[in-house]
C-alpha cells in the first residue's frame, strides 16, 4: 500500500512515528500528550510527503487495532 492509501489509523501511527523521528532529531523525545493527538499536530500532507515512495503492508502498523 502506498501511504495516500492507508486508513486513518494506520495514518495516525505513522504521525506519531513522524513526531517520535522529528524529537529524536533534537535529542528531545515527545510527551504522551503529543502522541495523543498525533493527529491534531501533524498534517497528512506532512505524511504524504515525508513517506512518499514507500510501500506499506499491514504488519508495518503493530499500533493499529486491526493487527490483533
Amino acid at each position: 500500500m502506498k501511504v495516500t492509501e492507508l486508513n486513518r489509523e494506520q495514518l495516525i501511527c505513522l504521525k506519531e512515528r513522524y513526531l517520535c523521528d522529528w524529537y529524536d532529531s533534537i535529542g528531545d523525545t515527545p510527551s504522551w500528550e503529543v502522541l495523543a493527538n498525533a493527529d491534531d499536530f501533524v498534517a497528512d500532507e506532512t505524511i504524504f510527503y515525508y513517506f512518499e515512495g514507500i510501500e506499506f503492508v499491514p504488519e508495518d502498523f503493530a499500533c493499529s487495532k486491526e493487527n490483533d
